[in-house]
């Protein structure tokens, strides 16, 4: 990696936020503001992760510009498409090389299944898809079967082609998003957020990860009552798993090769606080 920028980090986020119907009597009107309640916290929550990735991946010195992020793609066609357009234009740019390519897909609902790519629809789209237009693919879909283990989950062969796709597993109940009064974001994006922001000067990929599945197997999270209100305690919980979905075991991934400290801050690029962040408080920006 001699580039000036470490690597070129494009985000598509397809979370489904579903607007509420409007209300037409007292028993609609007490629904509808629950509804709305929700609506506002995916909102929140999306663009709270959709925040922190950006701040993180500038951090490390990826480039990342207001054309490189879209949002609501409804069909398989218009995602492959933003994609091809992306790499098509990268490739025929002899000024902007990079040492890598980070690509991120914030999809799907609370109830949607690990693994998979959705559009703002909520429609499947077959991951090995989206990969072909990177590289010749094959894939077996994830055993949705719970596990016993905190050991991160590994689906498919090693692959030669450098490429390395990561996917969540919520483990709890409730979903991704972080339990808790004024509580913003997933805790799968905070976990990478805070392990990376802290040891991807020095970590490789696959021991950042291992660091993040740590974190997510040992949360700690408001304890619930039985009807969904905060007990006022709190208990330590696996809240999610990492599935490893694509890598490489030929060759280790490291986004700062031979750096001896910790990575100065890029100008003008605000690091991301995360020093509460796994113990149920949210990640901010550091002031």
């Amino acid at each position: 990696m001699t580039s000036a920028k470490r690597g070129k980090f494009i985000l598509i986020s397809n979370v489904q936020c579903i607007p509420c119907p409007e209300s037409q009597n007292e028993k609609d009107k007490k629904e509808a503001e629950s509804c709305a309640e929700r609506y506002s916290e995916c909102i929140r929550n999306s663009d709270f992760d959709k925040s922190n990735m950006s701040q993180l991946l500038k951090y490390m010195g990826y480039d990342f510009r207001a054309g490189d992020q879209v949002e609501n793609l409804s069909k398989e066609q218009e995602i492959k498409e933003f994609l091809k357009t992306k790499l098509r234009k990268i490739d025929n740019d002899t000024s902007s090389q990079y040492g890598s390519m980070a690509i991120l897909f914030l999809s799907g609902e609370i109830k949607c299944e690990a693994a998979k790519i959705y559009d703002k629809e909520g429609v499947f789209i077959p991951r090995n898809e989206i990969l072909d237009i990177v590289k010749e693919y094959k894939t077996e879909p994830l055993d949705q079967t719970d596990s016993t283990t905190n050991d991160i989950i590994k689906r498919g062969e090693p692959n030669t082609d450098d490429i390395f796709m990561v996917s969540s597993y919520p483990r709890i109940e409730q979903g991704p998003w972080i339990i808790g009064e004024n509580m913003i974001g997933s805790y799968f994006i905070q976990a990478l957020v805070h392990v990376f922001k802290n040891f991807a000067y020095k970590k490789s990929f696959m021991e950042l990860l291992q660091e993040a599945n740590i974190c997510l197997d040992q949360t700690l999270i408001p304890k619930l009552t039985i009807d969904g209100k905060n007990s006022g305690t709190e208990e330590k919980k696996r809240v999610a798993q990492i599935v490893l979905l694509e890598y490489s075991e030929d060759k280790e991934l490291y986004f700062f090769p031979g750096l001896e400290f910790e990575a100065p801050v890029d100008k003008g690029v605000e690091p991301v606080n995360l020093s509460t962040s796994m113990s149920g408080k949210p990640v901010t920006t550091a002031r």
